[in-house]
């Protein structure tokens, strides 16, 4: 059974379970036992995680997201956590150690999902959807210089009612399935291609 890793934020962990689910008799499905917040955070993590699961040679595929804590204005600061383009900066770093760690691994990089601006006012660290798609249009920059697969989590979530969150940010069951269902669908068909 060939394996693949997930990393990414707490929208990763809420989406992980399902994708393991709907996946399990297809892939082995690994992730960090923590939030992998910010990109930053990502590339410094990267060498402990590869080694949490064994022979990182082994893993047919990564899907990452990265983008919320970079994006979020923390303790109500008018600056975000990381500007677009250190944002893009650190994105680039990732994927050259999502290469070097994983060396076999295709990788497929996942936009940031939208929140509910109904529930804007309730939301801690806050962060736009204007903001969202600026830091979306960077990383696509970067990714489509790197030619990596995008996964559109964003494009599916612009679709989503405020019945699908469970808060300004995180979405509920509802929600996490539905970006499950996209995600395991895009590393099936990326681990048909091996």
């Amino acid at each position: 059974m060939q394996r693949a890793v997930l990393l990414g934020d707490s929208i990763r962990q809420g989406y992980e379970r399902y994708v393991r689910e709907l996946l399990e008799d297809r892939a082995e499905i690994c992730a960090p036992g923590e939030n992998c917040r910010f990109a930053g955070y990502m590339f410094i993590s990267m060498p402990a995680w590869a080694r949490e699961f064994g022979k990182p040679e082994e893993v047919s595929l990564v899907h990452w997201n990265s983008g919320h804590w970079d994006c979020a204005h923390f303790d109500d600061s008018p600056e975000p956590y990381s500007t677009v383009e250190e944002y893009a900066a650190w994105l680039e770093r990732v994927h050259r150690a999502i290469v070097k760690h994983f060396p076999n691994a295709q990788i497929v990089f996942a936009t940031t999902t939208l929140v509910d601006m109904t529930k804007y006012p309730a939301m801690v660290n806050r962060r736009s959807n204007d903001e969202i798609k600026a830091y979306n249009d960077a990383a696509l920059r970067v990714m489509n210089g790197l030619g990596v697969t995008v996964n559109d989590l964003a494009g599916l979530s612009s679709r989503f009612s405020s019945s699908y969150y469970a808060d300004a940010v995180h979405m509920n069951e509802d929600g996490y399935r539905a970006l499950a269902a996209q995600v395991a669908d895009v590393i099936a068909r990326h681990l048909d291609k091996r």
